[in-house]
């Protein structure tokens, strides 16, 4: 393996035939794996002391004992290392009781190369699974989503159980609801527990641009395909490749343009403007809308098909207005963020309560920022609040 190259996983090698370790790890380091050699069960629960590895050959029969201790001791520890055992014995007892105790694979030997290597690259998926499912569990548990979205309203605890139940699944998402609601939060939150999440989240909002360039921004371009292109430019679709698109505002995209997304997502092709080359792409959608979709479905303006392709999950968003129970935490929360130090004091807090909200979690955000930023003591007053302040001037 040279220096620098990938490493396709940590394999520990437990084997007493110095001759056979030396041909496994030549082979499976030439397949780009960090290979550890030991050949003794001593050796072997030794590394095991100080390395992590993904998977592990433990040969049955060592002069000190069997692999089976290691085996064993793996297990118990709740390792996440895959165990493949190594036997010249082809007793169905054995096989049975080895892989009782937990190991994934039983090869006999001699086995050639090719089997082997087959094997630990089986092995070696089976962990990165496991290892993800774990994190994502472990994620789901410490209710991650719920930190990152501060709430103590039932309606939004709902949507967040929601959240939990989706995130694994590729599942196309629209959330709707009001301005300032949290949209491109929730989709950026259910892409941090997906398994895209080690791949790119791309926002873009379709309000507000004209058809061709939302069409340019999704598509790219080739150079030369319109006046004034003149280099070739990726687009969204290329850029989120693997990961997840949030569209924002999805109502705003033209009917013919929808027609053509349409496409897209039922062929997963599309290709550039100026071009007829196909590009392959794979991703997680989501959608946000402040307005009814259905509603505009019935009314002719956004396409029913495409509608349906999108409603894998749709998630109504409530209002901070109906949400009076989180404008503390959210409040709190903001503090911790932007307060420098700050408090409130019990009549700003009650000034927050009161108020409406019809710019709703992002207005109090900046209502927060802004008092923190401006108040002349250690406690924020409703003098320090804009809504509070102007209704007393």
């Amino acid at each position: 393996m040279s220096v620098g190259s990938f490493v396709a996983g940590r394999v520990l090698v437990v084997d007493d035939e110095e001759a056979l370790t030396d041909l496994i790890a030549m082979a499976l380091r030439e397949a780009d794996y960090d290979v550890t050699v030991a050949h003794s069960v001593a050796s072997g629960s030794a590394l095991l002391d100080i390395a992590e590895f993904d998977v592990a050959l433990l040969d049955m029969h060592l002069g000190d004992g069997k692999g089976t201790e290691l085996l064993r001791r793996l297990v118990d520890e709740g390792a996440a290392t895959e165990s493949i055992m190594l036997t010249g014995d082809r007793d169905v007892p054995t096989v049975v009781e080895v892989m009782k105790l937990g190991a994934c694979d039983y090869l006999v030997k001699p086995t050639p190369i090719h089997e082997l290597e087959i094997a630990v690259a089986r092995a070696k998926e089976r962990h990165r699974l496991k290892a993800e499912n774990a994190a994502l569990k472990a994620r789901l548990q410490r209710h991650e989503l719920r930190g990152v979205v501060v709430t103590e309203d039932p309606r939004f605890l709902e949507v967040i159980r929601s959240l939990h139940q989706i995130a694994p699944t590729d599942l196309p998402v629209i959330l709707q609801g009001e301005s300032g609601t949290g949209k491109a939060m929730l989709a950026r939150a259910i892409h941090d527990a997906s398994h895209h999440k080690m791949e790119p989240f791309v926002e873009f909002s379709c309000a507000g641009v004209t058809e061709g360039i939302l069409e340019r921004e999704l598509f790219g371009y080739e150079r030369g395909a319109f006046e004034g292109a003149s280099e070739r430019r990726p687009g969204l679709l290329e850029t989120v490749d693997r990961g997840t698109l949030f569209l924002e505002e999805i109502w705003a995209m033209g009917t013919a343009l929808q027609a053509k997304f349409l496409q897209v997502l039922d062929s997963q092709e599309y290709s550039r403007i100026g071009s007829s080359r196909p590009i392959r792409v794979r991703m997680r959608l989501a959608c946000g809308s402040t307005r009814d979709l259905v509603a505009l479905v019935a009314t002719g303006m956004f396409s029913r098909e495409l509608h349906y392709r999108l409603n894998g999950v749709t998630l109504n968003v409530p209002p901070l207005r109906e949400r009076p129970a989180d404008v503390l935490p959210l409040a709190l929360h903001f503090l911790r963020v932007h307060g420098q130090g700050k408090k409130l004091s019990p009549r700003a807090l009650d000034s927050l309560k009161s108020y409406p909200w019809p710019g709703n979690v992002r207005e109090l955000e900046m209502v927060i920022q802004r008092a923190s930023a401006l108040a002349s003591g250690e406690a924020i007053e409703p003098k320090d609040l804009p809504f509070a302040s102007a209704a007393t001037s």
